[in-house]
């Protein structure tokens, strides 16, 4: 794999000489050797837009996921680990989201699927905000896609349901959507000229990676986590049996996450609708409140 930065960090002082300041310039010469390489890896790699419901339709996308040995969709999976296991988690400070201790968290399973959990509740409200800012892209080497960059996103994209397009590519050219040039690729990518840019050469791909502002997803993580204040989510109506075991049952006071109604076992992927900001989500036969009772 190699690795080609096309937007690089300079410094810049000013004119006393004085307090350095960081900005990106992109590198033409980076530019041209990144169009050389798509054009070679392209002939085996099949590059193609396809969208999130074509994907469906043609069976690539990974439908399962799993929490405690249990078969169920990503997203319920995601949903049940945040329920019930986010009131006990322990962070590390937001502050230090690149030091070893983030590490060590993120190798622990329960407490990153908690945390990617809270990355899909994060990217869903982007979506439903802004909208994502880079194209996700995904290889087809077998029956089914491996979407990276954008693995949490495929994600949100699934449960917001908002058929974004995918840079897919079709290493044994079984899908019918035609092949997409250097213009056509470089196009998703080319109007970011305020964040890093790097691509990851592949024999078969190439990825090209968009830099984010990570800090506001781990204020989100400890946002996602402080709202519990502590306690399980308080159960004010009824649900699937289940599940039962998530929630403490009695009157929700407005303290913690509250949910008033009846809670399924399929209603888990509404979880992926919360954020911190948010006092309630309603949704059909229940309302999940945080911290706020009307």
């Amino acid at each position: 794999m190699e690795h080609i930065h096309l937007n690089e960090h300079k410094v810049k002082y000013y004119e006393n000489g004085k307090q350095p300041s960081s900005y990106l310039e992109r590198d033409p010469v980076a530019v041209e050797e990144v169009k050389q390489k798509f054009e070679e890896v392209s002939k085996v790699g099949h590059p193609k837009i396809i969208t999130l419901h074509e994907a469906q339709k043609a069976g690539i996308v990974e439908t399962k996921g799993y929490y405690k040995g249990k078969s169920m969709t990503p997203l319920e999976a995601y949903g049940y680990a945040w329920l019930d296991n986010a009131y006990k988690t322990e962070y590390p400070d937001p502050k230090t989201a690149k030091g070893p201790d983030w590490t060590e968290f993120l190798m622990k399973p329960i407490e990153n699927q908690v945390f990617h959990c809270i990355k899909i509740q994060w990217l869903v409200n982007i979506i439903q905000t802004e909208g994502l800012y880079s194209c996700p892209q995904a290889v087809l080497r077998k029956s089914q896609w491996f979407v990276h960059p954008g693995q949490f996103r495929v994600h949100a994209i699934t449960y917001t349901d908002c058929n974004e397009e995918f840079i897919v590519w079709d290493t044994k050219n079984i899908l019918p959507q035609p092949e997409i040039d250097y213009e056509e690729w470089w196009s998703r990518y080319s109007h970011h000229t305020d964040k890093g840019l790097f691509a990851a050469v592949f024999e078969d791909i190439v990825e090209m990676h968009v830099g984010e502002y990570r800090q506001d997803l781990y204020d989100k993580v400890a946002g996602g986590i402080d709202c519990f204040q502590g306690v399980k989510p308080i159960l004010e109506g009824t649900c699937d049996e289940s599940i039962a075991h998530l929630f403490t049952h009695g009157t929700y006071e407005g303290h913690g996450i509250g949910i008033i109604g009846h809670f399924t076992f399929e209603d888990l992927r509404h979880v992926c609708d919360f954020h911190p900001t948010k006092q309630y989500i309603g949704k059909e036969n229940f309302t999940l409140y945080n911290n706020y009772h009307k």
